[in-house]
């Protein structure tokens, strides 16, 4: 029995390590999920800030924790489109404000410029396992304020520009990390080659 469980072991380390050398880290058929955690600032219209005893509304975007959930898919060669979601919070900063959740879903679009410079040169710079891109995101969602005495519920919206990267250590699993404005200001996860 040890002897098969150290065989399987060994065979599927070795399948996992193997990477074929024409192979890159994003192609057109590629599909990614990854999951992740980070820091994120989305606008929220703010239905209680108050001004010269008028109800006012006002936008502002509150930094918070988030678990991040997003897939990608191929389109081009260099492109992929995609979703975006997770959910995230906050503790309060006063006695009467306990605290925010929020539930973003948007649309993210990514250009793969790494693979591109790869196919150009024709250089091994280890495109097979290093994916660089710069995209866009965009989206809304709902945010969740709690106070002592009620819940209020409030629209957000996200928008900007981030720039990421994957390392795939096998073929399948990588290690992925954003940094933008938009759906995050940072991420940091894990993304999964379907």
């Amino acid at each position: 029995m040890k002897k098969i469980l150290f065989t399987l072991i060994i065979v599927s380390a070795i399948m996992l390590n193997s990477n074929s050398a024409k192979s890159q880290a994003w192609t057109k058929d590629t599909k990614v999920l990854s999951l992740g955690i980070g820091i994120s600032q989305f606008f929220q219209l703010d239905n209680n800030y108050y001004d010269d005893s008028r109800k006012i509304h006002s936008w502002y975007g509150p930094t918070t924790f988030q678990f991040n959930f997003q897939g990608e898919f191929g389109i081009h060669k260099y492109v992929g489109l995609g979703f975006t979601t997770g959910i995230g919070g906050r503790g309060g900063m006063h006695n009467e404000y306990i605290g925010k959740m929020n539930i973003p879903i948007g649309m993210i679009a990514n250009f793969h410029f790494y693979q591109l410079i790869a196919d150009k040169t024709g250089k091994s710079i280890h495109a097979d396992k290093l994916d660089i891109y710069v995209g866009a995101s965009m989206g809304s969602g709902v945010a969740f304020n709690y106070y002592t005495n009620y819940t209020q519920i409030d629209p957000l919206a996200f928008g900007g520009i981030h720039v990421g990267i994957r390392y795939y250590f096998t073929e399948k699993v990588g290690l992925n990390c954003e940094l933008g404005w938009g759906k995050s200001l940072a991420n940091i996860g894990f993304a999964f080659k379907l």
